[in-house]
């Protein structure tokens, strides 16, 4: 009896101390370097994917920066004020005492003034008016080079303008305006150019008209005069 008591007793024991063990395994955890490994990577490259990803919607934000910046208009063009100062230039002419270029009855007076070959009634007054005319011409001419000297200050403060728009350009629509506003000018001054270089014309050409008529006149007179004469041998 004694003896299967202590049986019993090493039995119990035995099966204390495997349940015993058997909770101790079950509470510790097990790590598999495998599987952790595995998972760093994966989240790396998620990682990296997602960084990807931040890269080009970066890119292509930036790209539509530039694309807004290259759209972009410029507010306001400088373009100058050529109509108002050719139209000033032209009233000069117009209001000047001597046949103008502008004169909408230009051939009829320039026939009234230099009629050509023939004598004057009234030499003397003839020859006042043919120099007024040319002197009228003159005058207009250095006045119209006086305005556009004027027109200087105003044009190269513009011109910086435009070089200060140019260096400032945010885009290519900004730069092509500017260009054009440049080209404009470049027309403007040929305008100009051009305008000047008709009242001098006209400045010649009075000069020159009022030296020929002079001469015709005063051949015309004194063809007159020998036709007239008693004389007809001196005829020429």
């Amino acid at each position: 009896m004694r003896r299967k008591r202590s049986i019993i007793v090493v039995l119990f024991t035995c099966a204390w101390f495997s349940m015993s063990c058997t909770q101790v395994q079950a509470t510790v955890p097990v790590f598999d370097p495998v599987n952790y490994v595995q998972n760093v990577l994966n989240q790396a490259n998620t990682l990296k994917a997602t960084i990807n990803q931040t890269k080009q919607i970066a890119y292509q934000l930036q790209q539509i920066e530039l694309q807004v910046r290259a759209l972009r208009n410029i507010p306001k063009g400088q373009w100058g004020a050529i109509q108002s100062e050719m139209a000033r230039l032209r009233q000069i002419m117009r209001n000047s005492q001597t046949i103008s270029y502008a004169d909408q009855n230009l051939s009829n007076e320039f026939d009234k003034m230099y009629p050509g070959f023939q004598g004057a009634p009234d030499f003397v007054q003839q020859y006042k008016e043919w120099a007024r005319n040319s002197l009228a011409g003159i005058k207009a001419s250095l006045q119209d080079a006086h305005v556009q000297d004027r027109q200087l200050g105003s044009e190269d403060e513009l011109l910086y303008s435009l070089e200060s728009m140019s260096d400032g350009a945010a885009g290519h629509m900004q730069v092509l305006q500017v260009g054009n506003m440049i080209a404009a000018q470049q027309v403007q001054q040929l305008q100009k150019l051009r305008q000047l270089q008709m009242a001098q014309i006209q400045t010649q050409a009075s000069f020159l008209a009022a030296q020929q008529q002079i001469q015709t006149s005063q051949y015309a007179s004194l063809r007159a005069w020998i036709d007239s004469a008693s004389n007809p041998a001196v005829k020429f």
